[in-house]
């Protein structure tokens, strides 16, 4: 056995030395070449139809075995025709990629043919019809979704691949990792053809990464591409088919998490994207149109985003090569571990893992926090809808209630008996709700919550708690003591979330004005009380053409601190550097004690950096009426300021 897994991989490999450089003469000859463009990396032209020794390299190596260990003639052809249509669908999906590799196809036309090939193996019998249930050592029959499912993750992973495929060696290198993976599982499961198939492929893959990596001399194009992201997809189905572990469906997705992520990761953001996208004529775009976009090409795949955060041509598909080959080890793993308890350990480890992975990668359009996709969300159901703020408050009572209830019953469950859980809340539920009424915490404007409001939603919360303690002490539904204990952790979880989405709306705007990409850059000069009212005025205002870097101040003793989270820089010498890192527009100056000499040399590197500063007037006036005398604030913005 040992030594047909050598000749399985060895093999493959040397022919595969072979044939690329043939390949290569021949692309060139026939015009199979890619040329540079926008969305490329490369800069010369170069050979793109590397599948086509792959699949030589891998037939000749099929064709050996088969002469030489007659014993897989038996394995492979059993009397049905399952070997020869799998073999057909695979000639038909190299000529459909080596055609796109020739002259390009449209979309419509490949993804055509791929689900046409994926139903067609689908019937020959690979298919993914249960799923192993990780509560049990059961399955989940699926039933009549098996198609459905079958198809999607056949092309899903096949067109995977080939949107990896955009750094010398990477799709190739990948699937190697992927390759032996699945090597590894299916041989010890026993499966000895798709452990074969593996190597052979990880062999023919091997070979020709001696002329695909960095520098490359030649790629794999569509046709390499798609079939070999067709061909770990039916193996992936095949790995787990007699795997017992609870969490055997995560296996083919960990082994492949690489070009999954990628896919999934490009198909949101570039949805998020058209929502975000400031031109009139795409909020214009139905949602077909919409989700149509999530498919156009575009250049900011994670290998992408590795470049332009510094790492070089090589360092960013070694990074991805460690990626793939963690998140594979962690697939052997999954098929050791037997304890649900370990098995959920490890899955929300890897989970955790993956998200601070894509959050690494900074894509604006996936931190919805801050891209201001939530900001008018957050204003039409939190400010403007004012009936959602009661249903969203009963949801909350349900839930401290529900959580305080738990509590006591583990610290006492004797204590609980008598306190029929749905009586009880049907009782308090009512007593909360209403008691935030009479108090006014529905008058409450939540787009600028200050500390009075605050004061007043803990006030609010804390008489409808107590109001809670009298109604469970004079129906003794509880003892003294663990009435006390139900009363705290009430008021805990009530004042939690009903705080936390009262803020909600100001704490994504913060977010958005802090790390939104557009607008002009602003500093303030002064971090007094009129340098705060700057700050303030332009984050409660409805336009987000302003994005404030900071705040500038000559007194060096304040450098370093915040102001609702935005840093004073320092003195006005501070501004060259900062204009150098943030490209400054303007400067809004609200120091009205700034000395002569210092406001000069502020305006002179401002004119030297072509920034304009802006000046803030607050003047106290006196206005009479007939009956009163009021006082009101102007505010006044100048485009200039004199230097006297």
């Amino acid at each position: 056995m040992i030594s047909l897994f050598t000749i399985a991989f060895l093999l493959p490999l040397l022919l595969s030395l072979l044939f690329t450089p043939m390949v290569i003469r021949f692309a060139n000859r026939i015009g199979a070449v890619d040329a540079p463009g926008e969305r490329k990396v490369h800069t010369s032209v170069m050979p793109r139809i590397g599948g086509l020794a792959i699949i030589l390299s891998a037939a000749g190596t099929i064709l050996a075995m088969l002469a030489f260990f007659p014993e897989l003639r038996t394995d492979l052809f059993d009397g049905s025709y399952t070997t020869l249509i799998v073999v057909f669908c695979f000639l038909a999906l190299f000529g459909l990629g080596f055609r796109d590799d020739l002259k390009p196809l449209s979309p419509e036309v490949k993804f055509g043919v791929q689900f046409l090939l994926a139903a067609i193996i689908y019937f020959a019998g690979f298919k993914i019809s249960n799923i192993t249930n990780p509560l049990d050592t059961g399955v989940l029959e699926i039933g009549i979704f098996d198609l459905p499912i079958t198809i999607l993750w056949i092309v899903g992973i096949t067109n995977a691949f080939n949107l990896i495929d955009g750094l010398d060696g990477l799709a190739s290198g990948v699937a190697v990792i992927a390759s032996i993976s699945i090597f590894v599982i299916t041989s010890l499961s026993g499966q000895i053809e798709a452990a074969i198939f593996s190597l052979i492929i990880a062999g023919a893959l091997v070979g020709f990464l001696r002329y695909n990596f960095n520098p490359a001399s030649i790629f794999l194009g569509d046709s390499g591409s798609l079939m070999i992201g067709f061909a770990l997809a039916l193996l992936s189905i095949q790995a787990t088919a007699k795997i017992s572990t609870g969490f055997a469906v995560l296996l083919p997705i960990l082994v492949l998490a690489l070009p999954i992520t990628d896919t999934l990761v490009s198909m949101v953001r570039r949805l998020i994207g058209s929502f975000l996208n400031r031109d009139p004529k795409a909020h214009s775009q139905s949602i077909l149109r919409r989700l149509h976009g999530m498919f156009t090409p575009d250049k900011l795949h994670i290998h992408h985003r590795l470049l332009s955060l510094g790492l070089s041509h090589r360092s960013a598909v070694l990074v991805l090569y460690l990626v793939s080959i963690f998140f594979a080890f962690s697939a052997f793993l999954f098929t050791e571990v037997d304890s649900l308890q370990r098995s959920l350990t490890v899955a929300f480890a890897l989970g955790l893992i993956l998200i601070l992975f894509i959050k690494k990668l900074r894509y604006y359009e996936m931190a919805v926090l801050n891209n201001g996709l939530m900001v008018p969300l957050s204003e039409k159901w939190i400010l403007k809808q004012h009936q959602w703020v009661s249903f969203a408050d009963i949801f909350f009572i349900v839930i401290s209630y529900s959580v305080s209830y738990a509590m006591v019953y583990l610290a006492n469950p004797l204590a609980v008996e008598q306190m029929n859980f749905t009586l009880t809340l049907v009782l308090i539920l009512p007593v909360q709700l209403a008691t935030f009424w009479v108090t006014g915490l529905y008058r409450e404007k939540m787009n600028q919550l200050g500390i009075a409001n605050a004061l007043h939603t803990i006030a609010s919360i804390g008489t409808a708690v107590v109001l809670t303690g009298i109604v469970i002490l004079i129906m003794e539904l509880l003892f003294l003591v663990e009435a006390a204990q139900f009363l705290i952790f009430n008021f805990y979880f009530l004042l939690t979330f009903l705080f936390s989405y009262r803020i909600a709306y100001q704490a994504l705007k913060y977010l958005f004005n802090r790390d939104k990409k557009t607008g002009k850059h602003v500093l303030i000069y002064g971090a007094g009380e009129n340098g705060t009212l700057i700050l303030q005025q332009i984050l409660n205002s409805s336009i987000n053409d302003l994005k404030i870097i900071g705040f500038l101040d000559d007194d060096a003793s304040l450098k370093g601190q915040l102001i609702y989270g935005y840093p004073i820089l320092g003195g006005h010498w501070v501004l060259s550097k900062t204009h150098r890192i943030h490209r400054i527009d303007s400067i809004y100056l609200s120091d009205e004690d700034i000395r002569c000499e210092n406001l000069k040399r502020l305006r002179k590197i401002a004119l030297k950096n072509k920034i304009s500063i802006k000046k803030l007037n607050i003047t106290l006036q006196e206005v009479e009426t007939t009956d009163v005398e009021e006082e009101s604030i102007q505010v006044e913005a100048e485009d200039s300021v004199s230097s006297t």
